[in-house]
């Protein structure tokens, strides 16, 4: 179990195919069901906290190691699927029938996954920070720093208030370990398109989706502006998504201001149950 990725009590449950998943789980004694995925729970469990409340939460470790069945066309490991298909397989195995999904970043790809797989499964999908590409990229400088090992810098400049905040997030990243020990999962971390077959299949999916989608950005993340084109084309073609940018905010805005955050995500959420 990795239990360091959690900051706070620690769970663990065996799919049926004998993998390990690493959860918490906050707010029991409430009905709806949010599931998030990410790599880690430290910085982003003040969300929770605020979203369990009122929504019986469930946090998975994405795991990057152990038996993988999930193949790219070209027989590569396709972390974007297994990520999803683990997640999906811990919600049947909790017997969770219906559920929200709330993800940042590279937490969104099991959302995309179940978005894609398992429609029914879905009540309203928080893709937040990260949109499946499906035009070039503008830059790569951000990914650029994480991969050349300059995580410190990375997260620095996806920061507001570093100077509150920067110790906190390496601490978390130091729980994840040595990231070149599986870079094509670090790199695919960003890849939700991988989830689908081809880009024509994201684009039909987007434009004729029926789960209420909602995407959430600040100006000043870097990862929002090294895929500003495409992220402007996600949010003008996902059918009836709600789309919201934030003046001013960065890509670690959980820690700047975790309260946003999650306000976003209820607001979004309740929004999804009115007919208009």
């Amino acid at each position: 179990m990795e239990a360091n990725k959690i900051k706070g009590e620690a769970k663990s449950l065996i799919l049926d195919n004998g993998v390990e998943l690493t959860y918490c789980e906050l707010g029991k004694e409430n009905k709806e069901v949010i599931i998030s995925g990410a790599f880690y729970f430290h910085t982003f469990m003040p969300v929770l906290e605020i979203l369990s409340k009122k929504y019986h939460v469930y946090g998975i470790v994405m795991r990057m190691d152990g038996e993988i069945t999930e193949r790219t066309a070209e027989g590569a490991n396709n972390w974007p699927r297994q990520w999803g298909k683990d997640v999906y397989e811990f919600t049947q195995k909790m017997g969770i029938a219906k559920f929200h999904y709330v993800g940042k970043c590279h937490g969104t790809l099991p959302g995309w996954y179940v978005a894609r797989n398992h429609p029914e499964s879905l009540m309203s999908l928080a893709s937040f920070f990260l949109t499946p590409h499906v035009t070039e990229a503008n830059d790569s400088y951000w990914m650029g720093l994480l991969m050349s090992g300059k995580a410190e810098e990375a997260m620095k400049i996806a920061l507001r208030k570093p100077e509150e905040g920067l110790k906190k997030k390496m601490e978390e990243v130091a729980a994840l370990g040595d990231m070149a020990s599986n870079p094509e999962a670090v790199v695919q971390a960003e890849r939700a398109q991988l989830i689908w077959d081809n880009v024509e299949e994201v684009k039909q999916t987007l434009k004729n989706i029926t789960i209420p989608v909602g995407y959430l950005f600040g100006t000043e993340d870097p990862l929002f502006n090294d895929w500003k084109d495409n992220n402007i084309w996600v949010m003008m073609n996902t059918k009836s998504a709600r789309s919201v940018i934030l003046g001013g905010e960065r890509h670690l805005m959980e820690l700047d201001t975790p309260d946003r955050v999650a306000e976003e995500a209820l607001v979004f959420i309740e929004e999804s149950k009115k007919v208009y």
